[in-house]
């Protein structure tokens, strides 16, 4: 017991020894609690601190980069386009005319100091860029009245521009009108714009002042021939073609300047004379385009000319069985096969599409001459079958239709006596209708241009397109326009519905 009470009194002394040790260890005057002064500076070394040091720091350099580079590019007048279709650059195909331009071209810019437009301020003077032959000059019409009047008769109007060829002497005058395109709302009775034609404008100028082959067009008339339409004549312009009409049965000979003898779907029959005189034509090197249409009748000698150069009609109009190869709802808003060809490789490139609405198909005749050469431009789907019956009301298949597939396009060629003649054949005069040629989407005025350019030998013809400002839809076939509906409508809230329980489900399982 003595041991156990000598033991504790041990412990007892040890704490409080130990007790004493950290009493007089203890300071109050050095064991203040830390000031604010303590933790603001703590705050400076903390970790966050240092972090937001370094991301400050970072937006600093950043913002006087940026600050130095506008400075620099706005001193250096460098500009970037970033629209969608490059609305203020020159496309490739200016580009490599003008690399190729060898004489001495000054391009006048007619505009009033102040009042230039920025559009074609913009475009006009990345000519220069491009070829050293080419200067751009300001020239003020009010400081300088008759300025113009030493190279054109026109009326000049303020914001043109005149392309001269100081080598040659050839001057073509650039109409402000022209390079903007307008169209009427006949709601307000008010023009809007729809579309910038500079660059087609003044490249189409150019091209005129540096070439000497500019082709006449004849358009057949006097058989219930369709006009041209207003996008077909401004395009022709563009590429520097004459057009006339020709009256067939009241002339006994082609003109000697015919370059290309435009037929567009006629409704009457041509006399024997009138189709001697174009086989005449064609046999001495001529060139033709020939649309028909499937409801035109009794077109005995008309349809001998096409049979003549191994080309023969396919009764009644074709309708497309595969949905790939339609429009929309519409199984007579053909969608035909791009076939490779000088005329439509660029469509073929571009994966263009073309429609051929209201068509009657073409057939290679089985009598035509050794020397005819005939090759397939547009072609429908093995599914497609021509209704006999046009004024038919079921779409579907009937005994007396003619299967399919059939040619919508066809290029002939012939050589004979050193000379060799091309014809076109469409079987589908909306072709070139203004209701699918305006369509910027579509290739039916790029086809068109092309034939023209093909029969012409127009190697380094230059179609530049307009530029439209309108809101752009999307063309879609049948198909596919059937597949985004399902994806749309099907596929994706399914998909939405799925993550979303997958997520519910995981949530509550934690």
């Amino acid at each position: 017991m003595s041991d156990l009470n000598e033991n504790k009194n041990l412990d007892s002394e040890n704490v409080v020894v130990e007790t004493n040790e950290t009493e007089q260890n203890y300071n109050p005057e050095t064991a203040k609690t830390p000031g604010t002064m303590d933790k603001i500076k703590a705050s400076f070394t903390s970790r966050k601190f240092r972090g937001g040091a370094y991301a400050t720091a970072v937006s600093a350099v950043v913002i006087v980069i940026v600050i130095i580079l506008n400075v620099i590019i706005s001193q250096l007048d460098l500009k970037i386009d970033v629209t969608k279709d490059s609305k203020y650059t020159l496309t490739s195909v200016t580009k490599n005319y003008v690399k190729g331009v060898k004489d001495d071209i000054t391009i006048y810019y007619l505009v009033q100091t102040g009042q230039e437009n920025k559009t074609t301020k913009q475009i006009i003077e990345q000519y220069p860029q491009v070829s050293k032959n080419i200067k751009v000059v300001y020239k003020d019409p009010i400081l300088y009245p008759n300025f113009a009047s030493k190279y054109v008769d026109d009326k000049v109007t303020n914001n043109s521009v005149l392309v001269v060829n100081n080598t040659n002497n050839r001057v073509k005058y650039v109409d402000s009108n022209s390079m903007v395109v307008s169209q009427m709302d006949y709601q307000t009775y008010q023009s809007y714009q729809t579309g910038i034609d500079v660059e087609g404008q003044v490249t189409s100028a150019l091209q005129y002042v540096t070439t000497d082959n500019l082709p006449v067009m004849y358009a057949v008339t006097g058989h219930g021939e369709t006009d041209l339409s207003a996008s077909i004549t401004t395009a022709l312009k563009k590429i520097n073609v004459t057009e006339n009409t020709l009256n067939t049965i009241t002339t006994e000979k082609i003109p000697e300047d015919c370059s290309v003898l435009l037929i567009n779907a006629p409704q009457k029959d041509y006399s024997a004379d009138e189709v001697k005189m174009i086989k005449d034509y064609l046999s001495n090197g001529g060139h033709a385009i020939i649309y028909t249409d499937y409801q035109a009748s009794s077109l005995d000698n008309f349809n001998g000319l096409l049979e003549y150069y191994g080309v023969s009609t396919v009764p009644g109009i074709v309708v497309e069985g595969d949905r790939d190869h339609y429009m929309g709802q519409y199984i007579n808003y053909l969608v035909p096969n791009i076939e490779t060809h000088d005329i439509t490789s660029s469509l073929k490139t571009g994966s263009t599409y073309v429609v051929a609405p209201q068509a009657s198909g073409l057939k290679k005749s089985d009598s035509a001459r050794s020397t005819i050469e005939v090759s397939p431009l547009l072609t429908t789907s093995d599914k497609a079958y021509s209704k006999t019956d046009v004024s038919s009301t079921k779409a579907e298949k009937e005994s007396k239709d003619i299967d399919g597939p059939f040619n919508l396009g066809l290029a002939v060629t012939e050589k004979y006596n050193d000379k060799e003649a091309k014809l076109i054949v469409y079987g589908s005069p909306v072709l070139i209708d203004e209701s699918t040629v305006s369509v910027s989407s579509l290739g039916n005025l790029d086809l068109f241009l092309n034939t023209v350019n093909y029969v012409t030998d127009k190697k380094d013809t230059l179609s530049v397109r307009t530029v439209s400002t309108e809101q752009q839809y999307l063309n879609v076939t049948a198909s596919k326009a059937t597949l985004w509906s399902i994806l749309i409508v099907g596929v994706l809230p399914i998909l939405v519905l799925c993550s979303g329980g997958y997520v519910v489900l995981r949530r509550r399982k934690k």
